[in-house]
């Protein structure tokens, strides 16, 4: 037997050349103490399983191939990652045929990770979800707020100092739904938080997910299509501060807004009821001016009311004066007195005045007033 495999080795030795490039998905990753990494390669047609081949990363090559492959990809070497991987084909007579990996190509993975970027926002897209979140409508102030985060975070500290600590004294209501927010289990985590958010909903005017920054790796659980269907049909409207500025995640793209940094999201809130109050002073100017205008137009027009008034009474007065004048005039002109002067007399009998010849009798006893003094008569004769 060891006959056979000695030859299966030289076999391969002559035939194959020194290494080859590779694609294939990363089923297992294990690394042991000694800092080697064990992989197991698999390629698959849909569910099928097509190939299948141990490989290892020696030590030395692995120490180099692991910061290069994490600092240009973003991510870290994990199983369910395609790669594109160099390798000799090695084979032994008690552990069989295996690979020996002396390089990675990051460039093959990015293009991979951007692909299933895609397929995610894709597939959201043809859920019909991915711009439910967008659609809803904002509250006009935003004030009590459920915040994901993790509370030792910086960003967190962040966020809450610049919102609470603004310079208008706007005041905010925040509770913390403290998550995981990078590493495996970091998804299920905020999903959960979530969960309790939903259940006292009507508590909350928004969502705000804030994480202070870090590499692609620490970031990458922000592209999983679960959280990101979660926050797309979420009741309430989500504010994000993921804290990173060159890409955006998904969940950034399906919040009701993204912001660069959790700094950025509490000035956005704070921004809300700046606008606001600004708007309320206008409207208070406008209300003064207003009532400023409509209260000089009533001046303006007792004023003139006023002055009719005033120049009616004038009027009136002086045609009353007018009027007491020429009364005045008239009873002076028929002033008895001013008659008698003019030679007239009055002729009274028994007290009464004589203004007909035949009311008198002979032997009546007449008084006669003139201007000055008066007479006495008697009648003679009789006149008629």
């Amino acid at each position: 037997m060891s006959e056979v495999q000695q030859r299966i080795k030289q076999t391969l030795e002559e035939t194959l050349v020194e290494s080859y490039w590779i694609t294939a998905e990363i089923n297992e990753l294990k690394t042991n103490a000694s800092g080697h990494c064990y992989l197991e390669l698999v390629e698959k047609d849909a569910d099928t399983l097509k190939a299948r081949a141990s490989a290892t990363i020696w030590m030395n090559s692995y120490r180099l191939l692991k910061p290069f492959f994490e600092t240009s990809t973003g991510c870290p070497l994990s199983a369910g990652m395609r790669v594109l991987v160099k390798a000799a084909v090695q084979y032994h007579p008690v552990y069989g045929l295996s690979l020996s990996i002396t390089d990675l190509d990051p460039t093959y993975t990015i293009g991979e990770l951007e692909m299933q970027r895609r397929k995610t926002i894709a597939l959201l897209q043809a859920d019909g979800v991915f711009d439910m979140n967008r659609e809803l409508p904002f509250p006009l102030l935003p004030q009590r707020l459920a915040v994901i985060s993790s509370e030792q975070a910086a960003g967190y500290q962040d966020f809450m100092k610049h919102l609470h600590c603004n310079e208008y004294g706007y005041a905010f209501h925040t509770q913390l739904f403290p998550s995981l927010m990078q590493g495996a289990s970091a998804v299920q985590s905020m999903i959960e938080c979530l969960a309790l958010v939903n259940k006292q909903c009507k508590a909350f005017d928004a969502v705000v997910i804030i994480r202070g920054g870090g590499s692609a790796t620490d970031l990458s659980c922000f592209d999983d299509y679960e959280l990101a269907l979660h926050v797309a049909q979420f009741p309430l409207p989500v504010l994000t501060g993921i804290g990173h500025d060159k890409d955006e995640s998904i969940v950034d793209l399906v919040a009701y807004r993204s912001l660069k940094t959790p700094t950025a999201v509490a000035g956005f809130l704070i921004e809300r009821f700046a606008e606001q109050d600004a708007q309320l002073q206008k409207w208070e100017r406008l209300l003064k001016n207003a009532v400023q205008q409509k209260i000089q137009l009533s001046k303006n027009y007792l004023s003139m009311l006023k002055s009719k008034m005033e120049t009616a009474v004038q009027l009136r007065f002086q045609k009353a004066y007018n009027y007491l004048e020429l009364k005045a005039h008239t009873i002076q002109y028929n002033n008895p007195q001013k008659i008698l002067a003019r030679g007239y007399s009055i002729v009274s009998l028994n007290g009464k005045t004589v203004y007909d010849a035949a009311k008198v009798h002979e032997n009546d006893e007449l008084k006669i007033t003139l201007y000055k003094g008066r007479l006495r008569a008697k009648v003679q004769s009789e006149r008629t």
